[in-house]
Parts: C-alpha cells; structure tokens; sequence
C-alpha cells in the first residue's frame, strides 16, 4: 500500500514495546490515532470502526464531548435563563440544586466512596452511571430531610425531649407538670438530642422530590449536550426518576384546612382558608394588596392576581411579577373564604389601598421561612404533620374539580400556561367518587323516566 494510500485509509503501527499504534485522517484532513493496542487484531478492528463511521457520516472526533460536566453545566445555565428569559427565583432554585446535587459529590455505598459527577466529561456519562448517582441522591436528599424534620420536632416539643433525656441518664423527673429548674439547660449544653420515644414524622417519599428535581436539570443539561453536539444521547434513561410527588399528595380536607387554621396565629389564620379555597401560589396569595380584593354589591369576592412576592437568597423579600402570563387572573372566592377574608381585612389590613392583605404587623412581606414555621406548627397541632403549605393548593384544585369545573376553567383558576400543569394538581377522592355515583344513578334514573315516557306516548 502507498504512502497514500496509507494515510487514506489508516495505518498501523508496531512500537518498541510490542504494541499497536493506529493512525487515521479524519474528515477534517487531521491526521488522528484510534489508539494503542495489545494485538495487531484489536487495532485492525478499532481502525476499522473509526474508518466505517466516516465513511456511513457517523464519526465524532476523539474530543468532542471531552468537556467536564462542571464546565459545560454553569456555562450553559447562564445561556439557557437568557435564552428562556427564567425569572430570576428560577434561577437561583436551578443554581442551587446544580451546586447541591450535580456537581457535588454525593455519597454512595454506605459513604465509602463517593459520585462526583461534576469531574466527568459529558462524553462518560453513561445511563449505569446516572442510575447510580440517582440512587445516591435519593438516599442522601431522604437522610437530610429526616435530619431536618427531627431538629423541626426537637423544636416544636424540646420538653418532651429534654424529658426523656433525663430519663436515659438516670435523672428523676416526673410525666407531666413543669421540668426541674435547669433541666432545658442542661439539656440544650448536651446539643438538644433527639428522644426515640418522641415520634418524628417523616414523609415515606422523603428525598424523592429533591432527587427527581435535580435528575429533571441534568436531564435538561444533557439535552442541551445534544444540541451542543457533544453527545449523541441523553444518559437520563432512569425510569420514574423524574418525580412531583401530587399523586402521593393527600389534599387536606375542609376539616384539615380548619384545625390549622384555628392554629395559625391569628393574623394568618385567614390565608390558610383563602389558600385553601382559591389556589393561589403562596407568592400570589402573600403578595395580594387591598386594593386586588374586590367586594361586589352581592357580597361576592373577587381576587385579581397581578403579582407575586419575590424571594431570593441573601436579598430582601419584594413584590415582582406573577410566573407567567397565564398567571395574571380573577379568582373568585366561595362564601367560607369570602367571610374569612373580609374579616381579616376589617381587623388586620390597613386602609390604604397598597397595604398587604396578609403581611406582618408592621406592614412588610411574610418570608417563607417564617411562614413554614408558623404552618409547621399549625400542621402538627391538626394532625397533619405530613402537609406542605403548596398542598392547600391541591386542596384548592381537587374541590374546584370536584365541584365540576371543567379543565380549561381548571386551568384558568389556577393560572397555568397549559392543561397538563392543571391536570398535576387534580386529586380523586372516595367522597368525589361517590357523588360522581349519585350524579350518574339520577342520570339513569332520568333516562328511565324518559324511556317510559316515549313508550306510553307510543
């Protein structure tokens, strides 16, 4: 074969160690190596592949895909907000789960070892490796919310620990009643432990939540890989990974909403009924000024939702603008929330028409923070342990569906772009089964009256 003819079609070569080194062109007229082997058969069979592929248009060069994931990752974030024009609380929520989950080393196999998907070039990412990291995170998104939820209950009931604390170091102290003088002292200095005999409630898919949010970006990340043409295919092949808990969801019930309301402080006792029976995002809800509450001449009550609080971190909470333009609405409120609201107003709200409707005493935002302890211990007092505040809107959703409200009023009551974001938040339930029974037993029943009527005329 001529020289080139060689450098056509590849070559190979012995080395001084009695290896195989192969060289190519590629199509780009570079003159490239397929790599180093052991056996002359191994480097035919490899400058064999490289060669095919250039000739079926197929082929990648040796160091496309080469960029590490934690490169490509926050270069391509900055692109992908400007590009899909994310408000600036997604972005940080993007940031946060990237840094948190993606590109930090998740522990695995009992934290002998660790996954540190960051330092992998995109090219190595393979579906058995994302499986496995998924699988860690999922252990390790669940242990932080267990670790979280225990310091919560230690929080919400420290008597109730530093009582069985003393028990377990032989200190004398009685069921009930006040606690010895010191005690909650000595028991904070030993670092507030946890008591076994208290229960903790923790939510059976803990952890999944966190796991299929960031298993959700980095599935978005690769797509934009393909796009980049780093790769050719997405490594997120997990099945069921991507996770948004609603079907695990059990909506509080107007019961629920009432208990925790009853244990709200009395200044937020009415946005928990409000939130319940409107929908509204907790942003649109605590965002709301006099001035978007409408009361009409029937006592009906009217919401327009124009914005939304604000909240991002190290940064003082403000008012922005609502998620999307779907999300610009008028929602009208059932009687139960109607007089709620309008109580609340005449006790707490001042009178001018910006002043928040469920802000604090002195007239500013409630943080989110603040507002899931408040909940937290309300949700505890009621026996739902296991609600979130976005769950009222579940609630809000599943009674709107119940009461017949159609998808595209479904849709619109809740502010969302597109029926499939509705259809997440809708919930059977064995009484909303029931009457759909009742309502298809007075149908037949209906239809019956209406058949002996034709066959008598007849």
């Amino acid at each position: 074969m001529s020289a080139s003819a060689a450098r056509r079609y590849g070559s190979i070569t012995e080395t001084a160690t009695g290896r195989f080194w192969t060289r190519y062109t590629g199509p780009d007229g570079r003159r490239l190596t397929a790599g180093t082997y052991d056996t002359r058969r191994e480097a035919e069979a490899a400058l064999a592949g490289v060669l095919s592929d250039i000739h079926r248009g197929t082929y990648a060069a040796p160091e496309r895909g080469a960029v590490p994931l934690d490169v490509y990752a926050p270069r391509w974030l900055e692109r992908h907000a400007v590009a899909a024009d994310l408000r600036a609380r997604t972005v940080e929520t993007y940031t946060h789960v990237l840094h948190r989950w993606i590109l930090a080393p998740v522990p695995v196999a009992g934290g002998r070892r660790t996954i540190d998907l960051g330092a992998y070039e995109l090219r190595h990412l393979t579906p058995t490796l994302v499986d496995e990291w998924y699988g860690a995170v999922r252990k390790a998104a669940r242990a932080a919310v267990e670790a979280r939820t225990a310091r919560q209950t230690v929080a919400a009931t420290p008597n109730a620990h530093a009582r069985a604390w003393a028990r377990q170091n032989g200190r004398a102290v009685k069921d009930t009643g006040r606690l010895p003088a010191g005690l909650l002292d000595d028991w904070r200095a030993a670092g507030c432990p946890p008591a076994a005999a208290v229960p903790v409630f923790v939510d059976p898919n803990a952890g999944r939540r966190s796991a299929g949010q960031a298993y959700a970006l980095l599935r978005t990340l690769c797509t934009g890989a393909i796009r980049d043409r780093h790769i050719d295919a997405n490594p997120c092949q997990t099945p069921g990974a991507v996770y948004y808990g609603t079907a695990d969801v059990r909506p509080a019930t107007p019961g629920d909403v009432e208990r925790i309301a009853d244990a709200m402080p009395a200044r937020y006792a009415a946005a928990v009924v409000v939130a319940a029976w409107s929908a509204l995002r907790a942003g649109e809800l605590f965002a709301l000024q006099r001035r978007h509450v409408e009361i009409l001449d029937d006592g009906t009550v009217r919401l327009r939702v124009e914005q939304a609080l604000e909240e991002l971190e190290h940064q003082p909470v403000r008012i922005g603008d609502v998620k999307s333009r779907a999300s610009r609405r008028v929602v009208y409120l059932p009687p139960r929330a109607a007089r709620a609201l309008v109580e609340h107003l005449e006790r707490f709200t001042g009178a001018d028409p910006r002043a928040l409707v469920f802000g604090t005493a002195d007239g500013r935002p409630l943080t989110r923070t603040r507002r899931s302890e408040l909940f937290g211990r309300a949700k505890r007092a009621a026996g739902r342990p296991d609600l979130r505040w976005h769950d009222l809107r579940h609630t809000g959703a599943t009674r709107a569906a119940e009461a017949g409200a159609t998808l595209a009023e479904l849709q619109r009551r809740m502010g969302h772009s597109t029926v499939r974001a509705a259809l997440i938040y809708q919930h059977a339930t064995d009484d909303g089964d029931r009457r759909l029974a009742e309502r298809l037993a007075a149908l037949e029943a209906s239809d019956n009256v209406r058949h002996l009527a034709a066959v008598v005329g007849a």
